[in-house]
């Protein structure tokens, strides 16, 4: 069930109307459960199953850690619990890639023995499974002992499949006051969900009919063209997942929920650490306070921050699919980290300065911009020879069709022109959303937009790209 389909629309509104019907807090809870089951299993009710078994287990193993008073049992529970959800990770997620990869490297013919199909959105709920009994470990959370609401923050359906990946500090204290529908919540949601609609509907699916042939076979087109198809496919992954964090958002606030921001317009940042601080944040963050502070962080010299910075990195890039191409982007924006690391350290230690601040602005902005661009070519290739085709087309004059899509370079020009005005800080970007609709211009930009979405989007609505992951 697709948030842009008339499907997801349909099944909402009647979501909303048994709220609204349903007393107490208890039986509202309870329609959102059944809720997010219902829209889980429209992808395959099977994995119901999967998803609340590894909601009981780790509430299950949450309990017995708050409950041993020894260090070493608190953390035998602990070891059981991230085996649990590693292992279903493993298994649905990596057994097949490492089949293949061991196969291949005894120069073998792939077999696949497994035929494993992948429960959409098995990333995001496991991590934050892992991250509940991780911060019960670490005393920072307390104990939740109604399995009924732990069930629910592991299953609440707006962000289950796509994110942003949600901590249980951040959602179980909301459950425990009473659900309500409340009427600035609900304008200021929709809105929200509009804006992550249009970003979705109206330029992430339209830049695919641009995007898709390119990428499918880079050797057909001249070198103009592949560097029009990487630009449009930066904008495409960012509108994609950009717009179904707000999709999740707005669908949240709309129930009275608050979900976290996941995306800061990541293509201003003047650095690969900046970059990776407005770029999917839920998991950025994530991965630092999970992995690379438990890897030891940097405070044990700068050789093992750098190693515990590319381990972080390549786990990331594995994170969001079971290729090598996704190892070459983690390795990649590995050593990009390191790089500004030591830089920052230089600058630090030797009182550096540019001359003329503006002009390092920009070049740190631009340099930045074109290393996050050119990563994207092994995230969407399909493989690594396609990746190499590619790469090789943006720096060599590449003969083939010249294929200048006019509305992707439009939509290109347009997001351009919104992050300038981010960038300039400008007041329009605040038009929308707004707490109150009595003013003309949220309520004519609200217009406009809808206009544009009823006139541009796309017939069919297609999924996001970040359920593969």
């Amino acid at each position: 069930m697709i948030f842009s389909s008339l499907t997801f629309v349909v099944f909402f509104i009647g979501l909303l109307g048994v709220v609204a019907l349903a007393r107490g807090t208890r039986m509202r809870q309870l329609a959102l459960l059944v809720a997010s089951y219902v829209f889980y299993g429209a992808w395959d009710a099977r994995f119901c199953l999967l998803i609340l078994a590894s909601s009981l287990w780790s509430w299950g193993f949450g309990l017995a850690l708050s409950n041993a008073t020894e260090r070493s049992r608190r953390r035998l529970f602990l070891v059981l619990s991230l085996l649990a959800d590693l292992g279903l990770l493993a298994y649905f997620k990596y057994a097949n890639f490492f089949l293949d990869s061991f196969y291949a490297l005894l120069g073998m013919e792939p077999n696949r023995v497994l035929d494993i199909t992948l429960p959409v959105g098995i990333s995001f709920f496991t991590f934050q499974t892992m991250s509940y009994t991780i911060d019960l470990y670490r005393k920072r959370i307390p104990v939740c002992r109604d399995v009924f609401k732990f069930t629910l923050f592991v299953a609440f359906f707006p962000q289950l499949v796509a994110g942003p990946i949600v901590r249980a500090a951040e959602f179980l204290p909301q459950l425990e006051k009473p659900v309500a529908l409340r009427h600035p919540d609900m304008v200021r949601g929709a809105q929200v969900f509009l804006l992550g609609l249009l970003q979705k509907v109206l330029v992430a699916d339209n830049l695919s009919f641009f995007v898709d042939p390119v990428f499918a076979d880079p050797t057909l087109y001249n070198t103009m063209t592949l560097w029009s198809a990487l630009a449009a496919y930066s904008l495409q992954i960012f509108c994609d997942f950009s717009g179904y964090s707000l999709m999740a958002i707005g669908v949240g606030r709309v129930m009275g929920f608050e979900l976290p921001v996941n995306f800061r317009t990541p293509y201003l940042s003047k650095s690969i650490t900046e970059f990776w601080r407005r770029w999917h944040i839920s998991l950025s963050t994530w991965l630092r306070d999970y992995l690379y502070i438990s890897l030891g962080g940097n405070r044990k010299g700068r050789l093992r921050t750098d190693v515990n910075l590319m381990i972080t990195m390549i786990l990331g890039g594995l994170w969001h699919g079971a290729g090598w191409n996704f190892v070459l982007w983690g390795t990649f924006h590995g050593l990009g980290l390191m790089v500004h690391k030591h830089w920052k350290q230089l600058e630090f230690t030797t009182n550096w300065a540019p001359v003329n601040q503006s002009l390092y602005s920009v070049l740190a902005w631009s340099g930045t911009l074109l290393f996050t661009c050119l990563l994207w070519v092994p995230f969407r290739c399909v493989d690594f020879p396609t990746t190499l085709q590619f790469l090789a087309g943006l720096f060599s004059v590449q003969e083939g069709i010249v294929w200048l899509h006019q509305p992707s370079l439009l939509l290109v020009a347009a997001m351009a022109f919104w992050h300038a005005l981010h960038a300039m800080k400008s007041d329009m970007v605040n038009w929308i959303p707004a707490d109150r609709l009595n003013a003309f211009r949220p309520l004519f930009v609200l217009g406009m937009l809808t206009l544009a979405l009823l006139l541009f989007a796309p017939l069919e609505a297609t999924p996001f790209i970040y359920f593969q992951f």
